[in-house]
């Protein structure tokens, strides 16, 4: 499951954290302190601080962005929009519920090094020639990354990468293709599910609070996939257009493929169960509707399917012998192994539909409409792609979580003032958020492999602008037409 998160590692703030403490608060006091416009209440007013004080502390984290998701729960109950009840609700959201979910189950994918045989045995189907190498990384990472941490996946497969490239002789250029592929299928293959990146559920938990669209797992998927599927190959040409292939650099990559493989062993006992588990789980989110039908699983929801899944990590015995597997507990999963939940990640999706529920109930989001109601003359399709874009080169270097979150209720009073069909803007934002190629601050799997040190900013900056814009292209046009 991707957090295509932007991550940053510093021990004291920088300057844009330390511009953000202070320019947050003096514009939210600022907005609240103004008399409202007509059209507006005064709690919409309020709401409206509250929003800018976490969208210029969500941009410049300038305290963790976690803790900044727990500010509605301390000043949106002074607005008087709603319930303190109403307010929290959120936080316990089905949405954030399945994330949760979701961790738990890609926690025992890893702990049993499950994740590590699917990604090497589908690396030796592309055989001896570096370009379907290049694509075998590309789609194993993409295919992992569907349902677990994008930033995990990449700090899993870029070793490996690195690796083949030494064993190949390849230099710099074959390293860097590798790279660069593992780092944007990471980022790709996280559209394809609801749980592959957080931007995707953050959409779902909207749509259905704010407008009752529920979206399916499976239906997700039914756009999702396809995006993936004419994006992946399309980062594949950018990333290996003038690599040349020799036959025995090529032989010397797979050859160190197959030693890592035979190196697993069989697999064990702990990693069947564990594919056991994830397979039933995964068919039971793809064949939902048709399980709804069955009385018994009449109530069956994705969130509910996630949480089952979860619980079935504590309760199946992992049946390994091995003496360092026993003082962990019998199951695939203890609490200690839990523990490593992303659980700020949590605590955001919760700040961020707590939020995007004032922004509806103040009348602030109404007011925003009314406000863009001149952009009705506006075709959708151009509208799609102003959106769309600008996500993508935002997210570049804002998290894009933080960018999803705040925009949300924009794009809602925007669909609401043009009669844009709102599915049409708000998951077409949701791809784009998970699109930022260029930089190495923009996602976890950006910085994982620029850190790996064996290309330049400026060749990420040029293989990644020319991504960003067949992204903007692919899905303007796969939403919009």
């Amino acid at each position: 499951m991707s957090n295509g998160d932007r991550q940053t590692a510093v021990s004291r703030p920088g300057l844009a954290a330390r511009l953000g403490l202070v320019i947050g608060p003096a514009l939210a006091i600022l907005i609240a302190v103004l008399p409202a416009p007509e059209g507006l209440e005064r709690g919409g007013m309020l709401v409206a601080a509250v929003l800018v004080l976490m969208a210029v502390w969500w941009a410049t984290e300038a305290i963790p962005i976690a803790a900044t998701s727990l500010l509605p729960l301390g000043l949106l109950p002074l607005t008087g929009v709603a319930s303190l009840g109403a307010i929290a609700a959120p936080y316990a959201d089905s949405v954030v519920l399945l994330l949760l979910g979701g961790f738990i189950m890609a926690i025992g994918i890893e702990k049993w090094h499950l994740h590590r045989r699917i990604a090497l045995n589908v690396l030796l189907l592309s055989g001896a020639r570096l370009k379907l190498l290049a694509g075998g990384f590309m789609l194993a990472t993409a295919l992992l990354s569907m349902w677990i941490s994008n930033t995990a996946t990449s700090l899993m497969m870029a070793p490996i990468a690195l690796s083949v490239a030494v064993a190949a002789g390849g230099g710099p250029r074959l390293a860097s293709a590798l790279l660069l592929g593992i780092a944007y299928s990471a980022s790709i293959g996280g559209l394809a599910t609801p749980v592959g990146t957080p931007t995707n559920l953050i959409a779902m938990g909207w749509l259905r609070e704010n407008t009752d669209i529920e979206i399916s797992f499976r239906e997700w998927m039914s756009f999702g996939l396809p995006v993936v599927l004419i994006m992946l190959p399309m980062a594949w040409l950018i990333l290996t257009w003038g690599l040349k292939s020799d036959a025995a650099a090529a032989k010397a990559a797979e050859a160190t493929i197959r030693g890592q493989r035979n190196a697993l062993g069989r697999m064990t006992i702990p990693e069947s169960r564990v594919a056991i588990v994830f397979g039933v789980i995964a068919l039971a989110w793809i064949t939902r509707e048709q399980l709804v039908q069955i009385p018994l699983f009449a109530g069956l929801t994705d969130m509910g399917i996630a949480i089952l899944g979860a619980i079935l990590m504590f309760l199946v015995p992992h049946g390994s012998r091995e003496p360092e597997h026993q003082p962990g507990g019998w199951a695939l999963l203890n609490w200690d192994d839990a523990k490593a939940v992303p659980w700020d990640v949590v605590l955001l999706f919760g700040g961020g539909l707590s939020l995007a529920a004032a922004v509806q109930a103040s009348g602030l989001a109404g007011y925003l409409g009314n406000s863009l109601a001149e952009l009705a003359a506006v075709p959708p399709i151009v509208l799609i792609f102003m959106v769309v874009t600008i996500i993508i080169f935002l997210t570049e270097i804002m998290s894009n979580v933080a960018a999803m979150t705040t925009f949300l209720p924009i794009l809602g009073a925007l669909a609401t003032a043009t009669g844009v069909d709102v599915r049409s803007l708000i998951i077409p934002c949701a791809m784009a958020a998970s699109c930022a190629f260029m930089l190495p601050i923009a996602t976890g799997p950006n910085a994982v492999v620029f850190g790996m040190r064996q290309f330049s900013i400026g060749r990420m900056m040029k293989s990644g602008f020319w991504l960003n814009v067949a992204c903007v292209i692919i899905v303007t046009l796969y939403f919009g037409l």
